[in-house]
């Protein structure tokens, strides 16, 4: 995901509050001051790296209700924004309000600055920065707390798994608000718990909670353990998931970083070959998972081969328990009928209408290298249809099942020896309905191939030894490692999969599903890019470019 802009060198607005009434004066500025942040709010929203609409031209902010937390002058606005088209969005907003001096604020953290009748002035900022509010999210879970707003309450729950007394005598844990690059805020527990506050929210049953605390309970051991959450429940209207609270786990990054650091590794060898990487009869990533590995692939990439069939299996393991449960009937499989192969192909359709139909409006604005690709890319849009043509008349067998949603190695942590799976939300911009439907498992399998070319690429960008004149070489390297990287983590899905439900019956039907999912992520990217990072667009544009060869 791109940075958003920094906002420390904003000019942090003022709000006067020219009088306050007994009641505002004993309760604190805070109650008198909210009224007036929706425009601050309209202005600070759009900065924020959590919110996801930064194309989309905002008709209005509401602050549509306000959860106080009084004992520590801190609250959760429940915002609606609308925009000029389109359907609106809720955000939560955590704000505190303190005396200015209390304590230094960066200008980042700072919404407004509020100026009292008395000369006094308070500060009102991001309550993420607040000990004290971080550490009443977190006892709000233990102690099943709840928080009365004026159109609804805040309401915290907690499952078995979690290990806290309420009211613990223990030292408070001191809280950090983690600056991973993501859609949603999440807090840090000293080494024990991580908090996610969800930004983006509406009403529904938030995958995320769910399928995170079906694995827990179900005793899967490679992702962290649900331990409670928190939901808005409007006075009308169904409940929101706000917060869901994890079991920490001792990380070295995600396992895009991990593999990045062993891309760096490998490009240095590969430089040092000082030829083009040995060429393929077939780049298929199936194709090679049924092919012995050479010697080259096993010395070059080294002991990422180890790292991604790991991954594999675990991927197939999870895969497993979410389609284990027989008598829950969100998570029990269901057949991938005719009627779901024919609505599969038309969004595929539209998917690819939409990002062959971007490129031509982007295509005269590209750089050099994106514009060649895409020159290439739009006189094969009929093969593409082509490639997505057969799908509804091939047979499938495996069936449909619960599944991550949005698979790549950014949702992954990389421990000392192992993997563990995070973030079940699913696709942000889908709807959370859509993202509750079972889908066939090869879904997320796609996702992951996708994302090692896409690591392979990012690499090689980053590598200050590649210029103009090793560079195409380089790239032959690139894709050599995501083939055989790819092909070592299919083979070790397939083998632990076997015959399971959500497996694919055979090869023509794993060959079929999959190309069909690697489109489908590939024309998701392009869109993103275009809209988002331009000068990332070469990446999704080659790789569809080398599905279809």
């Amino acid at each position: 995901m791109p940075s958003s802009n920094s906002s420390t060198s904003r000019s942090i607005p003022v709000i006067h509050l020219e009088r306050l009434s007994d009641a505002e004066h004993s309760a604190g500025p805070g109650d008198a001051a909210i009224g007036r942040l929706a425009p601050i709010l309209r202005e600070y929203i759009t900065t924020r790296r959590w919110y996801r609409a930064k194309a989309r031209a905002i008709r209005e902010l509401a602050i549509e209700d306000v959860i106080s937390l009084p004992d520590i002058s801190s609250y959760v606005l429940v915002t609606r924004i609308d925009y000029t088209d389109g359907n609106p969005d809720v955000y939560l907003i955590p704000l505190s309000i303190a005396p200015a001096g209390e304590q230094e604020y960066s200008g980042e953290e700072v919404l407004a600055r509020l100026a009292l009748p008395d000369g006094e002035e308070h500060v009102v900022f991001n309550a993420l920065s607040n000990q004290d509010f971080t550490a009443g999210l977190l006892s709000a879970i233990t102690c099943a707390a709840t928080f009365k707003g004026r159109q609804g309450n805040l309401v915290g729950s907690h499952t078995v798994a979690l290990d806290r007394e309420c009211g613990d005598a223990a030292p408070p844990l001191h809280a950090t608000v983690s600056r991973a690059e993501q859609s949603n805020s999440s807090i840090i527990f000293e080494d024990q718990y991580i908090l996610k506050l969800f930004r983006k929210v509406e009403p529904g049953i938030n995958p995320d909670i769910e399928i995170g605390t079906f694995l827990t309970e179900h005793l899967f051991k490679n992702t962290p353990a649900v331990l409670g959450f928190i939901e808005y429940q409007p006075d009308r209207g169904d409940p929101v998931y706000a917060a869901i609270l994890q079991a920490f786990v001792r990380n070295r990054g995600d396992a895009w970083k991990f593999t990045l650091e062993a891309l760096h590794g490998f490009y240095k060898r590969a430089l040092a070959e000082g030829r083009a990487a040995p060429p393929f009869k077939s780049s298929h990533p199936l194709h090679l998972a049924e092919t012995a590995m050479p010697g080259t692939a096993r010395e070059i990439i080294g002991p990422f081969l180890k790292s991604a069939c790991l991954l594999g299996e675990r991927t197939a393991e999870m895969h497993a328990v979410l389609a284990s449960d027989n008598d829950n009937p969100d998570f029990r499989p269901i057949p991938f009928t005719a009627e779901r192969a024919a609505s599969l192909h038309e969004e595929l359709i539209k998917e690819s209408d939409a990002a062959f139909g971007l490129l031509r409006r982007h295509e005269n604005s590209l750089t050099a290298e994106s514009a060649k690709l895409a020159h290439d890319l739009l006189g094969r849009e009929t093969q593409v249809r082509k490639c997505l043509a057969s799908l509804p008349s091939t047979p499938v067998r495996a069936m449909r099942i619960r599944h991550h949603g949005d698979y790549h190695l950014g949702q992954v942590l990389a421990t000392s020896d192992d993997f563990m799976i995070i973030d079940f939300e699913g696709e942000p911009a889908r709807p959370i309905a859509e993202r509750r439907q079972k889908a066939l498992a090869l879904r997320d399998v796609a996702g992951m191939v996708r994302s090692f070319q896409y690591a392979a690429y990012a690499a090689l960008r980053e590598m200050k030894e590649v210029n103009a004149a090793n560079y195409s070489t380089m790239e032959s390297w690139a894709d050599y490692w995501a083939a055989w990287v790819s092909a070592a983590y299919l083979r070790a899905y397939f083998d632990k999969s076997g015959k399971l439900p959500f497996a694919p019956g055979d090869g023509k039907e794993r060959r079929a599903l999959l190309d069909a999912f690697l489109l489908q992520k590939a024309l998701y990217e392009i869109v993103y890019e275009l809209n988002n990072r331009p000068d990332w667009a070469p990446i999704p544009l080659r790789g569809l470019l080398c599905l279809l060869n």
